[in-house]
């Protein structure tokens, strides 16, 4: 049950992810081609192009996190529960600080726009608590797992 609600919610990002790149290509094609071809200033592109790379960064890097993909210290035994388990919630506690923070954040940028398009600086920072809580429950799966499999292993003994 866990994992099928954490496949969704990765689906989810991934899915959001892809029509963000690809919108931030077509977009930079135009703003590239407005500016070189034409020696027009767009300035919404730009400003589309940032939305979209900052999302893309933000939702990325906690699917990275439930995938296992940042960077890791392997000197120690891979093995190790505890060294894993230490690493874990350093990750934890750094996501929900993304999280909580980020919220605040978001909340009080609700009163300030940009400028060229007036929309609500809220909804360029709000992928900062967003992936803070989608790390968050991603680690928490893993820590969850990982003491599950510990026990199946101790249970097995």
């Amino acid at each position: 049950m866990l994992a099928r609600t954490m496949d969704l919610i990765e689906r989810g990002q991934l899915r959001l992810c892809q029509v963000l790149v690809i919108i931030l290509i077509i977009v930079v094609f135009l703003q590239v081609l407005a500016r070189f071809v034409f020696h027009w200033e767009v300035l919404w592109t730009l400003e589309v192009a940032i939305f979209c790379f900052v999302w893309t960064i933000m939702l990325g890097s906690a699917i990275a996190v439930r995938r296992g993909l940042h960077y890791t210290i392997d000197v120690f035994p891979r093995q190790h529960f505890f060294i894993k388990l230490m690493g874990y919630l350093g990750i934890l506690i750094l996501a929900l600080i993304f999280a909580w923070y980020g919220t605040i954040f978001a909340i009080a940028e609700w009163k300030r726009f940009s400028q060229p398009s007036m929309i609500r600086i809220t909804f360029f920072v709000s992928s900062i608590p967003i992936m803070g809580m989608s790390s968050a429950l991603f680690i928490l799966e893993k820590i969850i797992q990982e003491f599950f499999s510990r026990s199946k292993k101790a249970y097995k003994e």
